[in-house]
Formats: structure tokens, sequence, C-alpha cells
């Protein structure tokens, strides 16, 4: 029975397909990676227990994805930039995707509902049983093929990838799924991905947000950076179109405290995955939420994409190089010069792709679409899955928060694995800077950072 995908209507996508996966036993990765254990065995001794296992995330190094999801820079086309990039390409080629939700970008029901959009958008203007070519198998990709499927068109979904799902994307550690990829659906009431999930199998849990700093002596100088970092971002009392040109830095004071150092890092580069410098006052205001709360995703996201392909025609390890496209036909090419013709083409791939101008477009794209793929930012966050043979911390709270006294905001926030999955393990986050700066780091170079991280939060709260 194919999935009821219900009305959609932010930020699910808080994470990383591992474009550099590494973990102790994980093999078949299809991106470079190195023994678990090798990397594991060269770090020294620490005041905490070492690690058995980790998986790690690099963004930007991901050839299907250049990026986490997209964000709103500052520009003085504002939200319309997503609406421009969704602008038909002649009438043969649409681009749909989160990066082209206005109401819910950089989310995975924001890439369902760009999906839905575009599904419907091919219906009003082609007859049933032309022919239709998507490109890519994550979240939108395979709304739009699923809906077009059912109303009788010829469907064929390519993916660069070996798998469904896009961006989502789960890896077993410690005999769970551990989470890559989107982690959380945020506002449950309502949202179809709660309705996919329970359709599927898939468990969550109720997430609230909750947080505890390891050393207490740290929550004063939090709270006092997130009350300035608060107090700056409803300063702002300029028009709509002053909030799309000016960035976000503007609101904050160049010299920060290390408690609003680690508020603007933890709430807003891990957020949008860019830092106040790159990013729109815009981007603070844009997008809906559904109320209710939100959860994680205990369950394996990945399965949630899984069982909504149902019985789509989808052909992995297949890249696209190439879309041509005239009057009477278009033409889609691969790596290896193989070619797909159908009546229309509908193009998902990540706003990433599109900037690194990854695919060939002939004739090239119109000046509309070219002015919001260069408009639009390519955000980056990236999570460092830790696995322990048991827990040394506080086994209930949901995040744990650290202030490092040189560099605040570096490993500022980790999930703690044992409160939803009952496993010893621990999800470090980092985004902008923070994440592409550790982009060019070996396995060991993070690892060993992040376990600095983790040692020194233990020993100062000790």
């Amino acid at each position: 029975m194919a999935p009821n995908w219900g009305k959609i209507n932010r930020r699910e996508l808080i994470g990383g397909a591992a474009a550099l996966t590494v973990a102790a036993g994980l093999s078949g990765c299809r991106f470079p990676f190195s023994s678990g254990k090798s990397v594991i065995d060269s770090l020294p001794a620490y005041d905490i227990p070492a690690p058995t296992g980790y998986l790690r995330t690099n963004w930007l190094k991901d050839p299907f994805s250049y990026c986490s999801y997209s964000y709103m820079a500052p520009s003085p086309y504002g939200a319309d930039l997503r609406r421009m990039l969704a602008a038909p390409v002649g009438r043969r080629v649409l681009i749909t995707g989160e990066a082209t939700s206005v109401s819910n970008p950089a989310t995975v029901h924001g890439a369902l509902e760009s999906g839905l959009r575009t599904a419907t958008l091919i219906e009003e203007n082609r007859d049933r049983g032309s022919s239709v070519t998507v490109i890519g198998a994550g979240a939108s990709g395979l709304a739009c093929a699923r809906q077009l499927a059912d109303s009788g068109f010829e469907v064929k979904v390519i993916e660069g990838r070996d798998r469904v799902g896009g961006r989502v994307r789960s890896e077993e550690l410690d005999g769970v799924p551990a989470e890559l990829g989107a982690s959380w659906i945020q506002g449950v009431d309502g949202n179809p991905l709660v309705g996919l999930a329970t359709d599927a199998g898939v468990e969550t849990a109720p997430f609230a947000w909750d947080y505890e700093f390891v050393n207490p002596q740290q929550r004063r100088e939090g709270l006092a950076g997130e009350l300035q970092m608060n107090t700056g971002l409803n300063s702002f009392q300029g028009s709509w179109r002053a909030a799309a040109v000016k960035p976000l830095s503007e609101v904050f004071p160049r010299r920060r405290t290390p408690g609003l150092q680690w508020a603007i890092t933890y709430e807003i580069s891990q957020e949008y995955g860019a830092d106040p410098e790159q990013l729109s006052i815009l981007a603070t205001w844009e997008g809906d939420y559904y109320g209710g709360g939100d959860v994680i995703v205990s369950g394996g996201y990945s399965n949630v994409l899984t069982a909504a392909a149902g019985d789509l025609d989808v052909t992995t390890d297949m890249k696209v190089v190439a879309v041509e496209h005239n009057r009477t036909e278009a033409v889609v090419e691969v790596e290896g010069g193989e070619r797909f013709t159908s009546d229309v083409v509908v193009v998902t791939v990540p706003i990433g792709v599109l900037k690194k101008g990854a695919i060939r477009f002939d004739p090239p794209l119109p000046e509309t679409n070219r002015l919001a793929i260069d408009g639009l930012g390519a955000g980056v966050l990236d999570k460092l899955w830790l696995q322990f043979d048991e827990v040394f911390w506080e086994p209930d709270p949901e995040v744990f928060q650290w202030i490092d006294p040189e560099r605040p905001g570096l490993w500022a926030g980790w999930v703690n694995g044992n409160s939803y999955l009952g496993k010893p393990l621990l999800m470090g986050l980092n985004g902008g800077s923070q994440a592409a700066a550790l982009s060019g780091w070996s396995d060991e170079q993070v690892l060993r950072s992040g376990m600095e991280a983790l040692n020194s939060m233990y020993r100062e709260a000790g």
C-alpha cells in the first residue's frame, strides 16, 4: 500500500549522511574509511574510559551532498530565492528539495512537501502515462515519485548512492541504529513523518531538549550567554527587506564572552549549519513549526524512507552528470555515458551539489535558478558518535553541554544515547565554521579532539 504522506507542514536534517564514515567493524562503505579499531588504539590514555567504536560524518566531503542543508544567506531576494530555485526550467525540468521549501526549509518534512508540490504541478500540466525521471532517492524524490506513480505516470528514480534515503542514513553501533543524517521529527502534531514512522514500525522517543552542564560552574555563564543571545535576536527593529540583506552577526557584539559564543554556536551554528556572519537576519524568521513537541527517532530513520519507497523503480549507484532538454524530450546522462530519456526530469539533489556545478545543464539553467543557487547557503552540521563499554556519565539527561574556555562552541553539545537508546553512546555535534574546520581533519584528529573535550568536561566537573 502506498504511504499516506498527509499534510506537509522545522529542522530534522540536523545531521549528515556520512561521507566519511568510520566505526569498529564497519565495512562496505563506499567512501574512504579506515579501521575504527586502529584509530581508537592510537588514542592516548584519558581520565575517562576509552571508546570502543565510533562513527563520523563529513558532509563537505560527500559528493552527493556537499552540505547538510540549505540556509538563508544575506540577499535582497530573501525567501524568494527558494521560489526562484523551484521555477520550472523550460517545459521539461523541475528542481525541488528542502532548499525550495518556503514553509519548512532544511527539514525532512520540508523535503516531502517540495516533492509533493512538484508532483502536483506535473499532474496539472502533463497527461497521465507521461514518463518522468526523478534524480535522487531522498525524501523529496521518493515523495514526488510515489505520488506520480500512484497517479498513473511512468516513473524512474535514479540515485547516485548505493541506497535510498539521501541525507537520511542509519548505521548500527552497539547493536542499535545510530543516525548519521536526520535524527529528530520536530513538531509531532499533524507532522506526516509521525504517521510514516508508525506505518514503518519505526520507534521514536519524546525529546524535550533538556540539557545539563557537566561542569555546574559553567551553568551560570551559559545561561547568561543565552540571555544575551536572545536579547540580540530580539533587538532588530528594521524592515523585512533590511532583515533579508543584513547578516545576523550585526545583532551581536563583536567581542563575545565565552558564554555568548557557546550559546551562538549551540543555538545558531548547530541549528542552521552556518555562523551569524553567514546568515541573514531573515534566516531566523523563516519557516513554520508543527506543535506538540519533538521526538527523536530510535528505530532507524532510514527505515521510514525505505518503507515509503515501496515498489518504486529505483536504480542506485548511478551518478548523474548531465541533464539535457529540448521541445520534445528530456535526457539524463549518468557517469559511464548511459542516458535515460523521458518527458520530464525532476532534480532533487541538495543545494551543495547544485552550487558545485556537479550536474551540467544543457541548455544552461536560466538566470532565475542560477541566482537562487548562488544566493542560498549550503550549511554543514557534523556528528561524532562514540561507543563505550559502560555509561560513565549521568544516564538520564538528554543533552550535555560544555564551554571550552579556549574555543567556546567546539563540542558544545553532546546527545546522550543512553537516554533514548539504552546504550553507552554519546553523539557530539559541530556546526558552521567549527564543522567546516574539522572537515579537513583526519579521523584520528577528530576523535582526539572529541575525547579531549569529554575528558576536560568530566575532569573539570570532578
